[in-house]
């Protein structure tokens, strides 16, 4: 397994396609990566499209006319489907059952190149993802997530929530989705990622004879917007019926294909990889200070995300902060930690390649971050690569309590 990797080749239509083929497997999963996602929308009109094409895409296809037909191309052999939508792609994927690897290609074909959009469905589709959009606004945890976001990338694409708004996704009609269609899924936008008990050379030929796009090439060539300098320390926002103060301390970072972005995720892994790890120990172990609170690593184009995540009581709020920077000072150039550290993602990591559709997953973000899909070694190189002065310079670089943002979540009647 550790000594498996991707290969690459290309589709007879030119597109990108990595195959990892793993003799022990009983399974075969593919997905179809199209590089646009939430940052690609023009805002307002087309706030969270990305996302609702998402949804729209299994609503009925040439083949399978509605949702039900579609569901049942996969499910009537065990095999399943799924997809989602980040700020800079959008990622289509299935896993079958071995002997049925045939359909892979057919169903994603499907999918990427022959959806209807059954303008009967839109109407109900949407309403559902307005209730997706009160979910997330219900939830403080989501809510507290989406207000960081803006609050720190402020008028930056990436500020952008997936979802959208629900005045946006309501007016949505046929030919919103056939211009977003039109302008990003086109074959130079695709990249296909299949792992599991197939052979790179059947894989080719699954997708030479099924997967076919006709709409004009049309690269999205994103441009890197430069992200607005800011001064405000500190966000508040008040919520009904809630009993804690849930906070984000966060900081924008390194662009996804640097050096010290992979380097702060790591970072993560020292100081939450788990209960025996200093952020859990020191706030929740030794002073009661939260019943959860963790990391957040995002990687984007131009500025990645960090931030962790505490929930506590109202009067403890400022303990909870200091004691959670001090965590990240005191750690940064812990030596045993960064060996603890790695040791734990190479054994995630090495649990995630045993599954084909962790694999291909993976990949994907591997595609967005402007790479080439990554094989174990790879990854194992790339990791234990990182030093602890590389660490601490990252720390020191990115994570200054200077900088740090407070984006605070409290109770509506409470004064801080």
């Amino acid at each position: 397994m550790k000594n498996l990797s991707f290969e690459k080749l290309k589709t007879s239509s030119g597109v990108p396609l990595y195959v990892m083929n793993l003799p022990h497997a009983n399974t075969v999963a593919a997905g179809v990566l199209v590089k646009a996602g939430t940052r690609d929308e023009i805002w307002p009109k087309e706030a969270g499209l990305a996302h609702a094409l998402e949804h729209m895409v299994f609503q009925g296809t040439k083949i399978f006319q509605d949702s039900q037909r579609v569901g049942a191309y996969l499910e009537d052999f065990g095999g399943y489907h799924n997809a989602f939508t980040t700020k800079e792609g959008t990622f289509f994927y299935c896993r079958v059952p071995q002997e049925k690897q045939e359909t892979i290609g057919i169903f994603l074909n499907e999918i990427i190149n022959n959806q209807s959009i059954p303008e009967d469905k839109i109407k109900i589709e949407m309403q559902n993802i307005a209730e997706e959009i009160k979910m997330w606004n219900d939830d403080p945890g989501r809510f507290l997530q989406m207000a960081t976001f803006k609050f720190l990338y402020q008028n930056h694409p990436l500020s952008r929530s997936g979802l959208g708004t629900s005045e946006s996704v309501l007016s949505f009609e046929k030919k919103d989705f056939e211009k977003f269609l039109n302008r990003y899924y086109n074959n130079a936008n695709f990249a296909i990622v299949v792992a599991g008990n197939i052979l790179p050379n059947e894989a080719q030929k699954l997708f030479d004879q099924s997967f076919s796009n006709r709409r004009k090439l049309n690269p999205t060539n994103r441009k890197k917007i430069e992200i607005e300098k800011y001064t405000e320390r500190r966000q508040i926002e008040k919520k009904s019926d809630i009993q804690q103060i849930q906070l984000i301390l966060a900081s924008m970072t390194a662009a996804s294909d640097t050096k010290d972005s992979l380097t702060l995720e790591l970072f993560a892994s020292m100081i939450d990889g788990g209960s025996s790890f200093p952020l859990y120990q020191e706030l929740r172990e030794k002073r009661g200070l939260c019943y959860h609170t963790g990391t957040i690593s995002d990687r984007y184009a131009e500025a990645g995300f960090w931030g962790i995540y505490i929930g506590t009581d109202p009067l403890k709020y400022e303990e909870a902060i200091t004691v959670a920077m001090d965590v990240v000072q005191n750690n940064k150039n812990n030596e045993s930690l960064r060996k603890r550290a790695i040791d734990l993602i190479l054994g995630r990591l090495s649990l995630s390649f045993e599954n084909p559709g962790r694999i291909i997953e993976n990949a994907a973000h591997d595609i967005l971050h402007g790479e080439e899909p990554k094989s174990y070694k790879e990854i194992m190189k790339e990791i234990e690569s990182i030093s602890i002065k590389d660490i601490e310079k990252a720390v020191d670089t990115y994570l200054k309590p200077e900088d740090i943002r407070q984006v605070i979540l409290a109770p509506k009647d409470l004064k801080i």
